[in-house]
Order: C-alpha cells, then structure tokens, then sequence
C-alpha cells in the first residue's frame, strides 16, 4: 500500500467517524490554506514515511481527546516529531474535520525531513527535532496579506489601520494572559490569536509579539494571518470566529477541556 492510499484512508476513517454520529452536516472547520512550508532537506522516502506514518498514529489519536496532540519517534535511522493544534474556537466537530486536512495534504512535504501547514482552523508541523518550545523562526515565519475580500482605501483604510491597531494590540495581550488563546472584533473588525500548547508564557508573548508587528504591515488587506513558529494570528473584516454558542449538537467544546474565557468580545 503506497502512501497516497494511506492518506485516503486516514481521510475516510475520519469521514466514517464523523457522518456516523452526525456530526458533519453543521460543521465550518476553517480548511482553506494559510501557508505550507516545506523543507529544501530530503531524505530516503523508505527511512522517513514509515516513521512519519507510526509518528501520526499517536498524534491521531490525541488530538479528539483534547484539540491538540504532539509526539515524537526515536529511530536508529532518523528521529522525528509532530504537533498538531486548533485553534481554540473550533467545537470538536471542526477541529477533527480540519486536522484531517491538514493530515492528507501536509505528506506533500514528504520525503522532506520537515515540513508545517497552517490552515484557517489548525495547525500541523513534523520536523527532525523537538521544536515543541521555539517560538519564532527567522527564516520560516510569514505573513499571507493576500484577501479574498479585497483591500481597504481612503477612509475606510484610515478606519482600519486604527480599529485592526487597537484589536491586534488587545488580542494579543489577553492571549498571553489567557493562556495562550483569545477572539475579539471591535467595530467591524474580527480577530484571533492562538498559541501552541507546547510553548510558555514567555514564549506565546515573543511569538504574539512578532505576529502583532508584523501582520500589521498588511494593511490594507481586509484579512490578513501571520504564520508564526509558535503562533497564528488573524484579523478580518468578515466574521469567521465560531461563536460559543454556536456549538455542534452535543455542545462539546474543547474549550471546556482547557477552561478558557471566551468572554473577550469586544463592542
């Protein structure tokens, strides 16, 4: 069986589960692409997919239990490690729906030996060494300026640059004191921040801050992400926060397994 065809039944397996207990037919699991970073290193596709493979298992197996999972294999041939993480507004639903994706197009990275993708909803790396802690990367993180719902001009860009300032600058700083996570909108504009469960305190400030600094540059896209080792951040004019409210059937957020404060809900 080639690695295409695991990935289809990894893929299915979640389909089943999901469909199964009704819980596809209300889900928005963010899956559009951010970003996808993969390594210029390479290696033998017999030394690393099985243990990429062996890798994943564990971290499938983590994340429905708490919206995040990180493992790490030791081999005689090559040592690597994978985290996977949503972002804390997704219900259960969407996150499982949305690492799915990230699980069957991160493999495009493969036979590189490291490789990260960031969608709307979640996040999945695997690389040669234990990165759990790093929180920046000079070399790797970005910005995505690019919009689907175009720029802001005139004053409307005036309005923007002020009102995404502000949101930015409060998002971040309620993320770091929230334990790493926070949504927001102020006037018209929507936001998200979202630290790895693996970094620090100290850490998720160092990534927010970079993240705040830099996603500031894209204006005057109406949405824009910054693509952080340690961090996502997002603001936009269009609302795509999933509110606490809105839940699936069953109500289960994987906030409930966190404790978090979605009370940060700007007028």
């Amino acid at each position: 069986m080639n690695f295409s065809s695991l990935n289809f039944l990894f893929l299915k397996w979640i389909m089943i589960f999901l469909v199964s207990f009704g819980l596809i037919c209300e889900a928005d699991p963010r899956i559009s692409e951010a970003g996808l970073v993969c390594g210029t290193n390479r290696t033998s596709p017999s030394v690393i997919i099985p243990q990429f493979v062996k890798l994943m298992e564990v971290v499938s197996q983590r994340v429905p239990e708490q919206g995040w999972g990180s493992h790490g294999v030791n081999s005689t041939n090559i040592s690597i490690f994978a985290l996977a993480n949503c972002y804390e507004d997704l219900p259960r639903t969407d996150c499982l729906l949305c690492y799915a994706a990230s699980r069957t197009r991160l493999p495009r990275c493969l036979p590189g030996k490291s490789g990260r993708i960031y969608l709307d909803g979640c996040f999945l790396r695997y690389d040669i060494y234990d990165f759990f802690n790093e929180t920046t990367d000079s070399k790797e993180d970005k910005v995505n300026c690019s919009s689907s719902i175009g720029l802001a001009s005139g004053q409307e860009l005036t309005t923007l640059t002020v009102t995404a300032g502000n949101l930015i600058t409060n998002l971040t700083g309620t993320a770091v004191a929230n334990g790493g996570y926070a949504v927001a909108h102020l006037n018209g504009v929507y936001g998200l921040a979202q630290c790895w469960k693996t970094v620090s305190k100290k850490g998720c400030r160092e990534c927010l801050d970079k993240a705040s600094r830099e996603i500031k540059g894209c204006f005057p896209s109406r949405d824009a992400r910054a693509l952080i080792a340690g961090c996502y951040l997002r603001y936009s004019t269009q609302d795509f926060l999933n509110e606490p409210s809105q839940g699936n059937s069953s109500g289960t957020y994987f906030s409930s397994f966190h404790n978090r404060n979605y009370s940060f809900l700007c007028n």
